[in-house]
């Protein structure tokens, strides 16, 4: 297994990670303020950050994972590597089909009104509850790649 490709899969992982955790927590700051453009920005910035920073860090996590599983009997090699699939994968479903249409559609209320409406508070709820689901999924995978048995 080549270092690099252990480099490439460290880099993005932390980028997708992190990316993760930031959003939420930038989505919270902005909302408390309750201020109209801090709370726009911040919901342009979280979408921005989700293309350049999660999308692009989960394909380079499964690509170069992937690469790296083939070394350990491939994707049904071991329990862990099973184990880090599944919750990848249900991490990327809930931001695909649950928080990315939430942002737009709370991009949208924006963009309609210079007041934070009622839908939208509605959906952040919704979006906060998903959001700390879809962050805490991936991180039991870190784990497991630390502490894997072969």
């Amino acid at each position: 297994m080549g270092a690099n490709l252990k480099v490439v899969h460290l880099v993005c992982a932390c980028l997708f990670i992190g990316n993760v955790i930031v959003s939420g927590i930038w989505a919270l700051l902005a909302e408390r303020t309750r201020n109209h453009a801090i709370i726009q920005f911040s919901n342009r910035m979280v979408l921005i950050t989700d293309v350049l920073f999660t999308l692009l860090g989960s394909i380079g996590v499964v690509w170069t994972g992937h690469g790296m599983a083939e070394n350990f009997g491939g994707a049904a090699g071991h329990p862990w590597i099973q184990w880090s699939y599944l919750l990848l994968s249900f991490s990327g479903l809930i931001w695909l089909f649950v928080l990315v249409p939430i942002q737009l559609k709370q991009r949208a209320l924006l963009r309609n009104t210079d007041t934070v409406c009622a839908e939208y508070w509605r959906l952040s709820r919704i979006w906060q509850i998903a959001g700390a689901l879809a962050t805490l999924l991936p991180l039991p995978i870190v784990y497991f790649m630390v502490t894997k048995t072969l």
